[in-house]
C-alpha cells in the first residue's frame, strides 16, 4: 500500500500506468526505459484531502484540478518511487487522425458550457446521459466496442482512440477546431475484424471513416516522451 500526498484515491494500476497518468502520456511508447516491474507491479494508492486543500480544489476549474492531481502524482512518484526522468522529443510511429476523402460526416455543435471555479467535477457513469465535453467507451452484448461523445473536440477523440487502438499514439491532424457529437461509433476490438473467434464488425479505422469522415494514417511524428533515468520500488508504509 502506498499513500498519495493529499489529493486523490486511485485504483490498483501498474507503475507504468501511474507514470503515464501523472505526465499525460496517451501511449506506453511515450514512457521510455525503466525495469520490467513497471509493467508487472500494481499498487493501490490512497490519499486523504486536508480541509484547506479540499477548499482550494473546490475553487479551481476542472483543468486546474486535473493539473493539481497530476502534480501530486508526480510528487508521489519522485518521493516514494525515487523516480528521476527527463523529457525528450523523438520521432515515433503514430497514427495521424486526418479528414477522409469524402469529407466530414458529422456536424459541428455548440461547445460545452464553461466550468467555473467551484463547479463539481464532471463524472461519467455508464447508463447516465453524457454531459457536454465527455466521452464513454463500452462493450455491447455482441462484444463490440461502442463509443459515444457529446460536444467533444477532435483532440479528445484522438486521445481516447489512442487507448483503444494500442501500439501507437494517435495525433490529431484533422484541422477541425469545433465540437462534435459521436453517436454509437461501433467496431470490433481486433485489427482482424470478422476473423474466426473475433466479434463480427468493422475495424476501428473503418468505423471512423464510414461514420465520422476521418481516417487513421500510419506515419512518423516528433512526439514528446518521458525517459526514465532511475526508479526504485517503494518501501512498505
Amino acid at each position: 500500500m502506498v499513500k498519495l500526498p493529499p489529493g486523490v484515491s486511485l485504483s490498483p494500476l501498474s507503475v507504468r500506468r501511474y507514470i503515464m497518468n501523472a505526465y499525460g502520456a496517451v501511449d506506453a511508447q511515450q514512457i521510455v526505459g525503466g525495469p520490467d516491474w513497471l509493467n508487472k507491479d500494481a499498487y493501490q494508492i490512497n490519499g486523504k484531502v486536508p480541509d484547506d486543500l479540499g477548499a482550494a480544489l473546490q475553487k479551481m476549474t476542472r483543468e486546474q484540478r486535473n493539473d493539481q492531481t497530476r502534480l501530486m502524482q508526480q510528487r508521489l512518484l519522485a518521493e516514494r518511487f525515487r523516480l528521476k526522468a527527463h523529457f525528450e522529443t523523438r520521432v515515433l510511429p503514430v497514427y495521424e487522425l486526418v479528414p477522409a476523402k469524402d469529407g466530414l460526416k458529422i456536424t459541428e455543435v455548440a461547445g460545452p458550457p464553461e466550468l467555473k471555479p467551484g463547479d463539481p467535477p464532471v463524472r461519467v457513469r455508464q447508463g447516465d446521459p453524457l454531459s457536454p465535453g465527455t466521452m464513454m467507451s463500452t462493450a455491447n452484448s455482441n462484444g463490440l466496442r461502442v463509443l459515444n461523445g457529446r460536444a467533444i473536440k477532435m483532440q479528445l477523440l484522438a486521445r481516447v482512440i489512442s487507448g483503444e487502438i494500442g501500439g501507437r499514439p494517435v495525433v490529431n491532424h484533422t484541422g477541425f477546431t469545433g465540437y462534435f457529437d459521436i453517436n454509437d461509433l461501433t467496431w470490433a476490438p481486433s485489427a482482424d475484424a470478422g476473423a474466426g473467434g473475433e466479434p463480427d464488425g468493422p475495424s476501428l479505422a473503418s468505423a471512423l471513416e464510414e461514420n465520422l469522415g476521418v481516417r487513421l494514417l500510419p506515419a512518423k511524428d516528433p512526439i514528446e516522451v518521458l525517459v526514465i533515468d532511475g526508479i526504485e520500488r517503494p518501501t512498505p508504509n
